[in-house]
């Protein structure tokens, strides 16, 4: 027999909106990459879902409405996704020649298991909603996207489950996730945050902006520094963070 090819390939799913889950799921993905030989490629995917039959009655299973054909807005929004993504994976330092993009039509579990398959992925990367009551009701009408790519992928598949939302009590924490979201939903802006700014934006809900937020926006923005994820620049005796 001979040797397996070195190359490895990711397979990771994106849903049209970008949604928490595929952001975290990019997120891990993209660090998964950084970590990895460069002999590490991902085919990224985004499936253009067929509408369900909503019509419930019991003993019938939900099903699909043939035929589909994607209309023209449909087509231009999953371009302008596979473009955020690509843009936010080399804005990590991911090498274009490590990236792969497809667009499909479809059941998005059906078609990502048919695009790992065909493609031979060694593993497969897609975002999930997690175990919450809605979700649950979500199950229960017209299925799981990630329940059915774990039942019929033939090969090792990874779910990513964006953290809870960490409590308003911990402001540090609430300013760090809502910065990283901005970061990830807008990866192709130039992003400039002081202390005072970042309290402003993203404030938790009826909750008056005093010193307390100011403090703890900059403890948040000086730990995603730390992190790498932005740089920072002293103005006329003012820190300012940004993405770039």
């Amino acid at each position: 027999m001979g040797a397996r090819p070195m190359n490895k390939r990711i397979l990771l799913g994106v849903d049209a909106s970008l949604s928490a889950p595929a952001q975290h799921a990019l997120r891990f993905t993209s660090e998964l990459l950084t970590q990895s030989s460069q002999d590490v490629c991902l085919v990224v995917l985004h499936v253009i879902p067929v509408p369900y039959d909503t019509s419930l009655q019991w003993g019938k299973s939900v099903g699909v409405l043939p035929p589909f054909s994607p209309a023209p807005q449909q087509r231009l929004q999953a371009e302008r996704i596979l473009y955020r993504v690509r843009t936010a994976l080399q804005q990590r330092g991911i090498a274009p020649e490590r990236l792969a993009w497809l667009q499909r039509v479809g059941r998005p579990a059906d078609e990502i298991v048919k695009a790992a398959r065909e493609l031979g992925v060694d593993s497969i990367v897609i975002g999930s909603r997690g175990n919450t009551l809605t979700q649950r009701i979500r199950r229960m009408l017209i299925g799981s996207t990630s329940r059915r790519v774990l039942r019929l992928a033939s090969c090792p598949v990874t779910l990513v489950v964006p953290p809870r939302k960490p409590s308003v009590r911990n402001l540090v924490a609430w300013y760090k996730e809502a910065v990283m979201q901005s970061l990830y939903e807008h990866p192709e802006s130039l992003l400039v945050f002081t202390a005072c700014d970042a309290a402003q934006m993203f404030a938790p809900p009826k909750k008056t902006v005093g010193s307390k937020e100011v403090e703890a926006a900059a403890l948040a923005l000086e730990q995603l520094a730390s992190d790498g994820l932005l740089c920072c620049q002293k103005v006329k005796g003012e820190l300012r963070y940004l993405n770039d």
